[in-house]
């Protein structure tokens, strides 16, 4: 059925993702937003990486390209601009905003828990 005039069609009202970020390889399992920047994120993923996400940063097409940005080693694979800060955590679960200290992120995994603060929050 054909959409009368002034209502939207089914693919108008489809929400659409405004990034696609592709860096975890395993599932991601907890996902905390930043107390008071709502464009940073922090998540606990299940190939051992803890990571701290400024999603207000956006693609340069002429500063990031697949011939150019920072690889990280095995297979060259490329770190997104929006990506500011990895920690290893041997089976991340759980990521949490400390509430007493500013910028402080707690992460639990295998092999214990950390706290950290990063200088980039």
């Amino acid at each position: 059925m054909k959409p009368q005039q002034g209502q939207a069609s089914g693919d108008q009202l489809r929400p659409s993702p405004i990034a696609d970020f592709r860096f975890h390889k395993k599932p991601i399992t907890s996902i905390e937003w930043h107390p008071t920047d709502n464009s940073v994120v922090a998540l606990a993923c299940a190939d051992n990486t803890a990571t701290l996400w400024d999603l207000s940063v956006e693609l340069d097409d002429e500063e990031y390209s697949k011939e150019s940005g920072l690889g990280l080693g095995e297979g060259d694979e490329k770190v997104p601009p929006q990506l500011l800060f990895i920690h290893h955590v041997e089976d991340g679960k759980e990521i949490h905003w400390h509430p007493q200290m500013p910028g402080s992120l707690m992460v639990t995994g295998g092999n214990g828990f950390g706290v950290f603060k990063t200088i980039s929050v």
